[in-house]
Order: C-alpha cells, then structure tokens, then sequence
C-alpha cells in the first residue's frame, strides 16, 4: 500500500541527501589528498575509527575532532585545511527545496532529524543563508533536532524518541525522509511512516 500524504501531520526530513545535496566522496578524496595516501586505504581507515560517530553525538568537540584527523592523515598543516577537507561533502540547497518547504509548512509540522557536527552546521548555515537570506533556515521548521546536540545519532532508536517524547503526534502519522536505508528501516521500527530518498529530489514528488 503506498504512502497516504492526507494521513500524515508531521515530516521529519533528514539534511544530508534530502534538503542538501551531499557528496561524501568529495572528503575521502580531500582527506587522501592532504594525507597522501590512496583513496581507498583513507577510506578503508576512516571507516575504522570511532571519533566520526563521537563527534556526530557531541561527545567530542571540535579541537578534539581536528585532533584525531591530523593523527588519521599525519597532516601538520593548518586547520583551515582540514576543516575545507571535512565539508568537501557539503553541496548546494536548491531554492526549489525550500520554497516547497515554505508551501508545506502550513498543512504539516515540519522537523530535521540529522546526524551532524560542530562544524558541518557551520558550513551548512552559510549555504542555507546565501540561499535564504532574507528567511533564516531555522525557520522553515517548527525544530530541528541535530545529533550533536541531542546527544543520539541515527540509526541509534533514541535519535527519534526525542522528537517522540517532545512533540505530540502519533508515531503513524509522522513521515521520516532519508537518504539511507538502515535509517528507514529503524524508524519504521518505531512507527513511523517512511519514504526511502534514493535521489535528491525524489521526496518533492510526494506534495505535488
């Protein structure tokens, strides 16, 4: 059975891949390059640390982040460096996304849910602000919830139960939009209504 937009009172959307355009090959490629080392043995050691997930939940800070990379890549130069590598992965807002947001918000609450940090909002904000800025982006949602500042990151359940326990709404009637699947598989685990984002713009196609 498909997806009934009318039985749905709140959307909460991840960034990365759904409001945001992301490309995380961009980093790997960035952190190789400043570590220079081969793209493939960057990811395949990048995919064995724990600090990314750490600082995803806000339980290290930026220096300390910065830290573990300069170790990962033996990288002695500046932090401006790293911190260019790092939101590599970060690409445009499309104007279209938002101002569909602005259309929805008035028949639906409107959440972020995002595995986030420190310095990726900061980057993220700068871009949402040359896109809007005569509207900040905070406000085209009733909250938005970042994993660096709840202190859970997804697929982890206790990512959702925040916005279960704070807001009012039935689990059922409460859609969650994602660019990964192991996240829509544990939403709806909860009760959540999902819809898989395979492409950037697939979930718009839903409120037209």
């Amino acid at each position: 059975m498909g997806l009934d937009i009318s039985k749905i009172d709140a959307v909460v959307f991840d960034l990365g891949g759904v409001i945001i355009d992301l490309y995380e090959d961009r980093t790997y490629q960035a952190f190789a390059a400043l570590a220079e080392m081969p793209l493939d043995e960057m990811k395949r050691l990048a995919s064995e640390e724990e600090f990314f997930h750490l600082y995803e939940k806000g339980e290290i800070d930026d220096p300390t982040f910065r830290a573990h990379l300069r170790e990962l890549m033996e990288f002695k130069g500046v932090e401006e460096l790293i911190d260019e590598a790092w939101n590599a992965m970060l690409g445009p807002i499309p104007k279209e996304r938002l101002e569909l947001l602005e259309q929805i918000r008035g028949s639906h609450k409107l959440f972020v849910m995002s595995n986030t940090n420190e310095i990726h909002v900061k980057r993220f904000l700068r871009i949402a602000d040359h896109v809007s800025p005569h509207k900040s982006f905070y406000e085209y949602f009733d909250k938005i919830y970042l994993s660096n500042e709840v202190g859970e990151r997804k697929p982890n359940p206790g990512a959702w139960q925040v916005i279960l326990d704070e807001q009012p709404i039935e689990a059922n009637r409460i859609l969650f939009i994602d660019d990964k699947l192991e996240n829509i598989k544990a939403a709806e685990s909860l009760g959540l209504q999902v819809f898989h984002n395979a492409s950037p713009n697939d979930w718009m196609k839903l409120f037209s």
